[in-house]
């Protein structure tokens, strides 16, 4: 696998938001990370096309220059690299509007060393939704409850996005995104990307930082398929 391959299956859920083609990667945030508290974390079940995925992402530290999320993802895909894959993101304190929300982003996949993510990388961004794009206020039923959330919907040149939120949830005040594709131009029968959900599933606080090594220099044999962990030999 490619190390673009991987950065991309990293950054799933910024997909499933379906922001237009050649648009950086984006994410709603409308809870005030500055005020968040610091161990909340906020779990995701997804699925783009057939591929099903779990995600986390918890608020792991803070202080007056940054805040910190990890992003973690598992699934089949995450298993053919090694195992669970975490992301690390050092973030402006305000990361809406800034000139470089993230000022570090950090990968680490299975039990092997953290390393920087390479310069070329794409950097997640986050956003506040559309005011014009209000749908109204509804409660919405997820695996993790009912939860009273602002709804949205947005129509991009890849589809119809529908997203709920709610500043109750941290660490993003995600609660569901679903995307609804379009069919290509000219073929009716071909939809430009597959249908794609991401839902809450679960919240909770006392997160603790996953990533805790110094970051090595990227390495791209750490991101190939059926690469073996580092770490522990078994015997």
């Amino acid at each position: 696998m490619k190390p673009i391959v991987a950065l991309a299956l990293i950054l799933l859920p910024a997909i499933a938001a379906a922001q237009p083609a050649g648009s950086p990667q984006s994410l709603p945030l409308v809870v005030d990370l500055k005020k968040a508290p610091v161990g909340s974390w906020a779990e995701y079940g997804m699925n783009f096309g057939e591929v099903k995925m779990k995600s986390r992402w918890a608020l792991v530290a803070r202080d007056a220059t940054s805040s910190t999320l990890e992003m973690s993802m598992l699934g089949a895909m995450t298993a053919q690299m090694g195992g669970k894959i975490t992301l690390k993101m050092v973030l402006d304190p305000d990361p809406i509007g800034a000139a470089k929300p993230v000022k570090e982003m950090v990968m680490q996949v299975g039990d092997s060393d953290p390393m920087l993510a390479p310069p070329d990388a794409p950097r997640q961004k986050f956003q506040k939704p559309d005011a014009k794009t209000l749908v109204g206020k509804e409660t919405i039923k997820v695996e993790a409850g009912s939860f009273p959330s602002t709804h949205y919907r947005d129509h991009t040149p890849v589809g119809t996005v529908d997203v709920w939120v709610s500043e109750a949830i941290p660490p993003l005040g995600l609660v569901k995104v679903v995307t609804t594709p379009e069919p290509k131009a000219g073929d009716a029968d071909s939809p430009s990307i597959p249908p794609a959900t991401m839902e809450l599933s679960a919240t909770g606080t006392g997160a603790k930082p996953t990533i805790t090594k110094p970051a090595k220099p990227f390495d791209p044999s750490g991101m190939t398929v059926g690469a073996p962990r580092a770490g522990k030999k078994h015997k």
